[in-house]
């Protein structure tokens, strides 16, 4: 019996509280503790639940590929183009499990390269529904679908309209590589050309009281222009005019030969610009004016024999690749092949502005919407790994990148050093953009390709601030101030630069621009003044940077990494093993990472994550199984 029973207090006579009422505080007491505990309980068992079922349905959607139907005997190629072409995957792997992500630009031209050998691919249907597209990749999937027409087999395409409000020449760019061009009979083709124009802000901040303050190297860097000036400069107007030029060209020249035409025919249709349903087909513009249930019908009928079949026979780029790399994995293990003798390159993109790191960058949990930046602290760190792996035999760099930080780019250089000190042969792929610090970092590859309008040079440098002293005046906001060294308002907004201070900024813009001419000049084994002269902040084509000796090849990322399987003795980029960097995230790590994020604001959230650490082992095990090729796994941990 409980000791308190016998020495707590008794009343002398009798209960001042019946027995009855004090059973009933003794239940008021215990129901909130209870329902306390079962609240508690329901939550670390909701939480168990609901990270048990997330995870499970991660692992099954990975398993999609090995689990996916066989593809049909008779199938065409479905390719749809809407929101313009990815350069690389968003490295959200959330995404990609659930195939919420499109295919990116190299994914839709392999699986066109593939599809032309494969005898079941019947042929490509493709669907435009507006989207604005590079020029630059453009040329790849375009060089793609001549080698697909060349095989015999049908291209066509359907949009209701090419350019009905506004980008038509680029969206007829991508469909005058079809053999077939359908339109709806309403719809209009636009082509009017190409106009580069820019607004100029210096008016508007001069009325503010705004004054911007920028110095550059040199006169052709005019990246700031429409800021510090109220028109166009004589230097900024000639770099438009040669890359219009160059565009004008390569388009002329693409389009004419599509369309079977000289290319004065088509520069009077460019100057024509807009054209109807029936002028368009009378210019051959397009093939047909009907409908996409018509083509869908006519494709049916060609690959079943029924019109209206419901056969599944379209196959998206992303569902054929991974197909057929489950049908080779299964091919290799019929063989008794359990390892993959391909050579081993690593592809790394440098695509967006080149900056130290991405930290502070705001990005939802998929990485949905975060801006487009090339992280120093990312990239480099690859590339060393990289260099000390002795099973990576050759790196291809993808840069697809209008500059940023100096210091981020000399990194990124440093690690390219490095890897080529190691003697891993670095070739480089420009993407749309590889100007300014998107050069910087390419200039000591051991070969450079580039598409014919791919913009790149723009070497030179800018820099400065904004002085916003004027401004306050006028809204009654009046600064005061306290230093500590003569240049200490260097980088205040609230007062221009000192003759000090601008002193020290021309001192630093110096340095910058006497180093980027000395990487180019060692790496493409020029002196410092020859550098000097075609550099100046100038911009360049692809085609024109071949001519002055900046870009080595004419070609897009295929092209570079064929180059690559003939350095390693391999037949083509199919005969690789590919490896990509920075590498993304798996499903299971980004999960761990959300979940850790919002356990600093959800106290039960740290539950699941700690209960992703004690699974993770398994997790390993079981991404591991659901691969085809798979042999013996053992995770071997050191703590």
């Amino acid at each position: 019996m409980p000791r308190n029973r016998w020495t707590r207090h008794r009343p002398l006579f009798s209960d001042p509280v019946s027995r009855d009422v004090r059973r009933g505080r003794i239940q008021w007491r215990v129901l909130p503790i209870a329902w306390l505990a079962i609240k508690k309980t329901c939550t670390v068992i909701g939480a168990f639940v609901l990270v048990t079922v997330l995870l499970s349905i991660l692992m099954l959607s990975g398993l999609n590929e090995t689990t996916a139907p066989p593809l049909p005997q008779k199938m065409a190629l479905y390719l749809e183009f809407s929101d313009g072409f990815y350069e690389k995957p968003s490295g959200s792997a959330l995404a990609g499990s659930f195939n919420l992500e499109p295919p990116t630009v190299h994914q839709v031209v392999d699986a066109i390269d593939l599809a032309a050998k494969d005898e079941r691919v019947m042929g490509i249907m493709a669907r435009m529904d507006g989207g604005t597209f590079s020029t630059a990749q453009t040329k790849e999937v375009r060089d793609a679908l001549a080698r697909f027409r060349a095989s015999g087999k049908f291209t066509r395409i359907y949009s209701a309209s090419y350019g009905e409000a506004g980008g038509g020449l680029g969206r007829f760019y991508l469909a005058s590589a079809f053999a077939e061009r359908w339109m709806q009979p309403l719809g209009i083709v636009s082509i009017p050309g190409v106009a580069a124009e820019m607004p100029f802000f210096r008016g508007t901040l001069d009325k503010i009281g705004v004054e911007p303050q920028f110095f550059q190297r040199k006169e052709y860097k005019t990246a700031y222009e429409n800021l510090t000036a109220k028109k166009m400069s004589p230097q900024n107007r000639e770099t438009l005019e040669h890359i219009v030029g160059d565009l004008r060209a390569v388009l002329t020249r693409d389009i004419a030969a599509d369309l079977q035409i000289s290319p004065v025919k088509f520069e009077a249709l460019v100057n024509k610009g807009l054209f109807t349903g029936p002028e368009a087909l009378q210019e051959k513009l397009v093939t047909e004016l009907n409908y996409v249930d018509v083509l869908v019908s006519r494709i049916s009928e060609e690959l079943t024999g029924d019109p209206e079949s419901e056969e599944e026979f379209f196959v998206d780029p992303k569902a054929y690749l991974a197909a057929l790399g489950r049908e080779q994995s299964e091919s290799n293990l019929v063989r008794g092949h359990f390892t993959d003798a391909r050579p081993r390159v690593a592809l790394v993109h440098v695509a967006g502005a080149i900056m130290d790191t991405r930290i502070g960058v705001s990005a939802t949990p998929m990485g949905l919407g975060e801006e487009s930046i090339a992280a120093a602290d990312e990239i480099a760190p690859a590339i060393l790994d990289v260099a000390e792996d002795e099973s990576i035999e050759a790196i291809v760099v993808r840069v697809d990148s209008p500059g940023g930080s100096p210091v981020a780019s000399e990194t990124i250089l440093r690690a390219i050093d490095r890897a080529r000190e190691k003697g891993k042969p670095v070739i480089v792929s420009m993407g749309s953009t590889a100007a300014s610090g998107g050069y910087w970092v390419a200039a000591h590859a051991d070969r450079i390709f580039a598409t014919p309008t791919t913009i790149t040079g723009s070497i030179g440098v800018v820099g400065g601030k904004f002085s916003a002293r004027d401004v306050w005046p006028k809204i009654g906001v009046n600064w005061e101030r306290v230093e500590w060294g003569r240049n200490a308002g260097l980088w205040s907004m609230n007062t221009p630069f000192s003759a000090t201070e601008a002193e020290r900024i021309n001192a630093m813009l110096d340095q910058v621009y006497d180093a980027f001419l000395e990487r180019v000049s060692e790496g493409r084994k020029m002196s410092v003044e020859q550098v000097d002269k075609i550099a100046g902040g100038r911009v360049w084509s692809g085609e024109a940077a071949k001519r002055v000796g900046l870009v080595d090849e004419i070609g897009g990322l295929q092209n570079a990494l064929d180059y690559t399987a003939t350095l390693l003795k391999a037949e083509d980029r199919f005969g690789l093993d590919i490896v990509i960097l920075p590498k993304p995230l798996t499903t299971f790590e980004e999960l761990l990472a959300f979940l850790s994020e919002q356990g600093a604001v959800y106290e039960g959230l740290k539950f699941q994550a700690m209960l992703g650490r004690v699974s993770k082992p398994f997790m390993d095990q079981m991404d591991v199984i659901s691969q085809p090729n798979f042999t013996t796994y053992e995770p071997l941990q050191i703590q």
